[in-house]
């Protein structure tokens, strides 16, 4: 795929007003010249390059992002593997509404909250065969109890409907299936809001966030929750519940993480700021709808990562004494996200030894988890450039478990 030519020229007159030369702008943004060369040259890069670049030449990320007409790609082979999660999620639309195959089974509302709960101990376990495989009948389920019940009844079905099709996006994010997801989260704010579940819609939302961020939409996500933080700050924060100071907390590092990655570091500092202010109420953390959890040490690990895409990996790891002696109070996957993210950071200062070894550490604790995500295929192409005279074994056998080739 090639980028709109008019952004390779934007960027060489860019660089130029600067003052800089190819060599220097690479040095300064602490990447390979060679990156800088294909941008120039009309190709793409990866977000956290854009990001570097950005931040070095005094422009927003998004800036990097042009309309373009995407060339002509292969049949995705995984299509039919993901027909039936599709056909469950986002059922073909007729002239009386959406059309959902028949369901004879009599409606039960505690087997069904026993299914989504179910689900989600799979996914947090990275289970996520099981996770694909029950999450298409698992929503079928759902609609068909909407259908059917009244009343109360029927509110529940909404609530564990809206719960299940969070569970299922979080999954679809996880394999890259991002649109999907934004289908299916886009329900399940609807059936949360229905019902008036204000915890279940901040928690669609704060997804819908991670969603976008994924395809790089920082914009979208900042105004998105920085606008559902401001329906969710309690009036006095020290005696609202804990669990809205958690939702609101929440929405604020997400709105943080789009800033920093759109080279607005004030902003992202301020939500950080009221982010961690959060956590402190919160303290140790406590679960939050869309089983989630959210406290003290989830906001920490939220701001070391802020600091790690600002530049600052010697900040983020000044951090990890603070962070440790609680880390095992966030989730499995915020703990292996923060592990990702300290191997970065190592790499960053050139710690190649300690950053191989958080890298063999996931690979071996979460490999499920590991293979799906960007980040860690990114630190072993940085891991592969910075050991290229003499990569390791170790070396290589990440690279081969992610499918990096170096």
């Amino acid at each position: 795929m090639t980028q709109d030519t008019s952004v390779a020229d934007r960027l060489i007159e860019l660089r130029r007003k600067r003052g800089l030369t190819q060599e220097a702008l690479a040095e300064a943004a602490e990447i390979s010249v060679g990156v800088v060369r294909k941008l120039e040259q009309g190709g793409t890069a990866r977000i956290e390059n854009y990001h570097r670049l950005g931040r070095v030449l005094g422009v927003r990320t998004v800036w990097f992002m042009s309309p373009e007409n995407p060339t002509p790609r292969a049949d995705d082979q995984r299509d039919p593997v993901l027909a039936d999660i599709r056909s469950a999620v986002n059922p073909p639309l007729g002239l009386r509404g959406r059309i959902y195959p028949d369901d004879d089974t009599p409606p039960s509302l505690e087997l069904l909250g026993r299914a989504v709960e179910s689900v989600a101990a799979h996914y947090q376990a990275d289970r996520y065969d099981d996770v694909a495989r029950m999450s298409p009948a698992l929503v079928r389920s759902a609609h068909a109890h909407v259908a059917i019940l009244e009343g109360d009844e029927k509110s529940e079905a909404l609530r564990l409907r809206a719960d299940a099709l969070q569970l299922t996006a979080r999954y679809l994010i996880q394999i890259r299936e991002h649109d999907l997801s934004l289908i299916a989260l886009r329900d399940a704010l609807t059936d949360a809001l229905s019902i008036g579940d204000q915890a279940l819609a901040a928690a669609c939302i704060g997804e819908q966030g991670w969603a976008l961020l994924r395809q790089g939409r920082f914009d979208d996500v900042e105004r998105l929750c920085a606008d559902t933080a401001d329906v969710l700050e309690p009036s006095k924060l020290s005696k609202a519940p804990k669990a809205t100071v958690a939702a609101w907390g929440y929405i604020l590092m997400r709105a943080g993480a789009a800033a920093v990655r759109n080279n607005r570091p004030v902003e992202a500092r301020e939500y950080q700021q009221l982010a961690q202010s959060a956590g402190e109420i919160v303290g140790d953390e406590i679960p939050t709808a869309g089983h989630m959890r959210f406290g003290r040490t989830t906001a920490l690990m939220n701001g070391m990562q802020n600091e790690l895409v600002s530049g600052r990996p010697d900040v983020a790891l000044s951090m990890v004494d603070e962070i440790r002696p609680r880390q095992g109070q966030a989730t499995e996957n915020t703990q292996q996200r923060y592990a990702l993210d300290q191997a970065s950071a190592h790499l960053r200062l050139r710690n190649v030894e300690r950053t191989t070894e958080i890298m063999m550490g996931l690979k071996s604790k979460a490999p499920t988890w590991f293979r799906q995500q960007q980040a860690a295929r990114d630190i072993t192409e940085d891991l592969l450039e910075q050991a290229k005279r003499m990569p390791s074994s170790e070396h290589r056998e990440i690279a081969e478990f992610l499918g990096v080739t170096g």
